[in-house]
């Protein structure tokens, strides 16, 4: 009976260490994956921040070159969310935590956004926290 408590206890212990190996295992793919999700990301990000054939000419196209969603004592880069917001609103984009996430928990955060239409000068735009501005290539 001594060795059956035995070998059952060692059963026991050899499940609990597969299964926590094969969360580990689980996680560390979980990882790769969001690591290579990103990665593809900011490839996708370079390839069209090069412009390609007549877009630096074309006064029309609308490029973020800086994004900086911040407050006192945090900032995260919010270039991805307002190039996502600009698209989705036809150019309308709201200073918020959706742009990347919250920098600075409680505090009152402020969108610092750089953007160039064409090959004109990059213009700069201030907007604070739940308040909505629109980019625009337009004149007149």
């Amino acid at each position: 009976m001594k060795n059956a408590t035995q070998y059952i206890k060692h059963i026991a212990a050899l499940l609990t260490l597969a299964a926590a190996s094969t969360s580990a295992f689980a996680q560390s793919a979980d990882y790769r994956r969001g690591y290579d999700d990103g990665y593809a990301a900011a490839q996708r990000d370079a390839r069209e921040d090069r412009g390609g054939g007549d877009r630096g000419r074309d006064r029309s196209y609308l490029q973020i070159l800086e994004a900086t969603y911040y407050a006192p004592d945090g900032s995260c880069n919010a270039r991805r969310g307002v190039r996502a917001e600009v698209e989705e609103n036809r150019g309308v984009v709201a200073a918020s935590d959706k742009l990347c996430g919250d920098p600075d928990v409680g505090a009152r955060k402020t969108l610092r956004i750089v953007y160039r239409c064409g090959d004109d000068a990059p213009q700069r735009l201030v907007v604070r926290q739940y308040e909505k501005a629109r980019l625009s290539c337009r004149r007149g």
